[in-house]
């Protein structure tokens, strides 16, 4: 293994554990980017290419009829994504190059709702991943589909994951 790919190994190993930590708790009260704070969801689970969240629906996150407004619901979809891109260790942020999204069920105001994101496959510049919203019930709210592309700006967490792996080095 190169020193790369074990960067990125520990560097994946690293937020899972951070990301796990955060277990059941409102992401508002942890360093995280701002819209994140602001949908305010709970971590379910953590692992290598998948993520789970739980997400109240606000009065602010519906439309007209009371309803999670679908802009939302791409949303909660986008910022999965996002963390679960994380998951994988890659110094570089990927980007999403393109999103599609069905709608097929409904949540009113005040109900919460799982979303899920996946890994399908890992490209040398190309990361595809699906993603489900469901209710508490399970029944489907929306599923969707997107292509990330890999880049080489490198995000805070990053900057920062790799400053505690030097610390724990030097110790």
């Amino acid at each position: 293994m190169s020193n790369i790919e074990k960067k990125r190994e520990n560097r994946s190993k690293r937020i899972i554990k951070l990301f796990n930590a955060f277990k059941g708790q409102e992401l508002n009260k942890h360093p995280v980017p701002p819209f994140t704070k602001w949908l305010n969801g709970k971590i379910i689970n953590a692992e290598y290419g998948r993520v789970e969240l739980e997400i109240e629906v606000r009065p602010e996150m519906s439309n007209p009829t009371g309803l999670l407004h679908g802009g939302m619901q791409s949303a909660f979809m986008d910022d999965t994504l996002g963390m679960t891109t994380a998951t994988l260790g890659y110094e570089g942020f990927p980007i999403s190059i393109d999103f599609h999204i069905d709608f097929l069920g409904k949540v009113k105001v005040g109900e919460s709702v799982r979303v899920i994101a996946k890994v399908v496959r890992e490209g040398r510049n190309i990361i595809h991943m699906n993603i489900e919203i469901l209710d508490m019930n399970g029944k489907l709210v929306s599923t969707g589909n997107s292509n990330l592309l890999k880049t080489s700006f490198i995000p805070d967490y990053v900057k920062r994951a790799d400053e505690i792996e030097k610390d724990e080095e030097s110790s």
